[in-house]
């Protein structure tokens, strides 16, 4: 063999290769075309959940006007000082334990997922793109993750330095605590879930500082966590009452300078402090084409979504879309469903559903045994300080005490790290007999 052919073999070998990268490039370009473009707007634990599923299969944008996602469900204990199991401390400890409740978008999705921080500007969603202060992000399928706006320091408020900066959170979060720890009498207002664990939460700090400070717990409804069997909320009520926290149920009770007045009794409740653990409202007010601003001249405008009379987005509870839309779907807080469902465990398996159903890519078969969202049994870790607690598995009580203190740890450690809780397993659990409560059941009309 010549020198000649040898170098004509060499060429012949490398545009070879050449053609080969050059085809496989162009496949590569194609998938990537291909994808289908996912925008998810809001990112506590439904839109976080629906990003990490549909990562590798989507190109998925993911706006929110937070940096960070916080584990909400943690912040009574941090208002203590406290977290499950690890009773209630200052200074240092205590802040250590307030960033764990804390993560950056940046950190929980690396680079397979596009962050927009929509903080300080207006979103508007149009029929096939969103509009973030002028910028467009073009989707295929949109998922609405907003949740709710929760009163005072629960949540971080999106619109304030505490929303879009992470060390703003944590500094609203201490100074929060260093006030109310400092009062000599604390009012919590709301005897759900959140109020019972705020006044469990301090009751055990209390204890532990020895304050003398009192825990007064008041709620409107008859009885304590009253969309949860009764029993449940007697043996809450008694644990708090063991506590050292006062419980008053039953009226509606109106604010008098530093005093609550009860409408019913007249009865006096007075406190240097107050804790707000009522009033959550769906966080779904840019959807209100009535309050969104828009220009006639706009080549799009504002979908018209469908809003219940508090502002949830009504779904179809078989699809989890919005009504009226084949390509826009509902999750969490922000969509229409029981108060029993208002729970981060089921907005991380209605995200699930969601994502396997943008999956499915419109494939018949693949729908098909997919099948209808079937409603998981409720499951709630309710914490009553740090050792103490109650775990409830539909309508009965699976642990309670110590071993629901190292439960709802447990929890806190699985969800922070975003690990899996898989529908299609959850879902085929028994229920153990979940009835909705009574002021929504739904009666059939009387027989003229």
């Amino acid at each position: 063999m010549t020198s000649g052919d040898a170098t004509k073999i060499f060429f012949t070998a490398l545009a070879a290769l050449a053609l080969v990268a050059a085809r496989a490039a162009a496949r590569a370009l194609t998938t990537r075309e291909a994808k289908k473009r996912v925008v998810i707007i809001g990112g506590g634990f439904a839109g976080m959940q629906a990003a990490l599923d549909l990562r590798k299969t989507c190109e998925v944008t993911l706006i929110d006007k937070k940096r960070y996602f916080e584990y909400v469900p943690g912040t009574p204990a941090a208002l203590a000082g406290a977290a499950p199991l690890s009773p209630a401390s200052r200074g240092d400890s205590a802040k250590k334990r307030e960033k764990t409740l804390t993560v950056p978008y940046s950190k929980a999705l690396g680079k397979s997922v596009a962050f927009e921080c929509a903080a300080g500007r207006d979103v508007r969603v149009m029929s096939a793109y969103v509009d973030v202060g002028g910028d467009r992000f073009e989707y295929d399928e949109l998922i609405l993750a907003t949740g709710s706006h929760y009163p005072g320091v629960l949540k971080a408020e999106c619109d304030g330095e505490a929303g879009e900066d992470r060390d703003a959170r944590m500094r609203e979060i201490a100074e929060a605590r260093e006030d109310v720890t400092k009062g000599k009498s604390v009012v919590v207002i709301g005897g759900g879930v959140v109020g019972v664990e705020v006044a469990g939460e301090l009751a055990a700090r209390n204890a532990k500082m020895k304050s003398g400070a009192r825990v007064i717990l008041v709620h409107s409804g008859p009885r304590l966590l009253d969309t949860l069997p009764k029993f449940v909320s007697e043996y809450v009520s008694k644990t708090l009452v063991r506590f050292g926290v006062e419980v008053y149920v039953g009226q509606t009770y109106d604010r008098v300078g530093d005093s609550f007045v009860g409408r019913m009794n007249e009865n006096v409740i007075e406190g240097d402090r107050v804790m707000m653990c009522v009033g959550a409202k769906p966080a779904t007010e840019f959807l209100d084409r009535e309050s969104v601003n828009f220009s006639e001249d706009d080549d799009d405008s504002p979908l018209n979504f469908p809003l219940d009379m508090i502002g949830r987005v009504r779904v179809d509870e078989a699809t989890r879309q919005v009504i009226g839309y084949d390509n826009v779907y509902a999750v969490g807080d922000c969509a229409c469903k029981l108060p029993d469902q208002m729970l981060a465990s089921y907005a991380h398996w209605e995200a699930e559903y969601v994502s396997k159903r943008i999956m499915c890519d419109g494939d018949a078969r693949a729908l098909g045994k997919l099948g209808r969202y079937r409603l998981p049994p409720r499951l709630m870790a309710i914490s009553l300080g740090p050792f103490a607690g109650v775990v409830v598995w539909g309508d009965r009580i699976l642990c309670r005490g110590w071993c629901a203190a190292v439960f709802k740890a447990l929890i806190q450690f699985w969800f922070i790290r975003f690990l899996p809780a898989p529908y299609s397993i959850m879902k085929r659990f028994p229920r153990m007999r979940v009835k909705p409560p009574a002021s929504v059941i739904l009666r059939k009309p009387l027989a003229n």
